[in-house]
């Protein structure tokens, strides 16, 4: 009777936790969803006054939708490039760029930092390493 018991209460955990991974991961690529325009950068080896990585501010145009069908749009210096994204883990963003005769051929990951309803911060793995690229929601009209 308390092998059934363990074996029932190890089946129910099992299931709880797919269950809450696959939300909590299908939750985070929703808040992606939407267009983010590039900011600037916070740079890992020079630091302010405050002894924070110093923020250099960009304005280029470089913008970046993510659709809700794990597609994307990046306009960037008047080229417009598309391919697939996912979400893995909560906070590696992968992005397969499709072939393009103009420029970005490749795929990569990032790890998201930060990602809140206005602001998304995207670095490399290298903790401490590489900069951090900072995107605004772009805000409907």
């Amino acid at each position: 009777m308390k092998k059934n018991i363990l074996i029932l209460l190890l089946v129910t955990t099992l299931i709880g936790c797919s269950k809450n991974e696959t939300t909590e991961e299908t939750s985070f690529q929703e808040e992606l969803i939407g267009s983010w325009q590039f900011k600037g950068i916070y740079i890992h080896d020079v630091f302010d006054e405050n002894d924070m990585p110093l923020y250099m501010a960009y304005e280029n145009g470089d913008i970046i939708t993510y659709n809700s069908d794990n597609t994307f749009i990046h306009l960037l210096q008047n080229y417009q490039y598309t391919g697939t994204f996912s979400v893995v883990n909560s906070n590696i963003l992968n992005l397969n760029y499709n072939p393009n005769p103009n420029g970005i051929n490749n795929n990569g990951s990032s790890k998201i930092t930060l990602l809140t309803e206005n602001e998304l911060r995207l670095s490399c793995f290298n903790e401490g390493l590489c900069d951090v690229i900072r995107y605004e929601k772009v805000v409907a009209d």
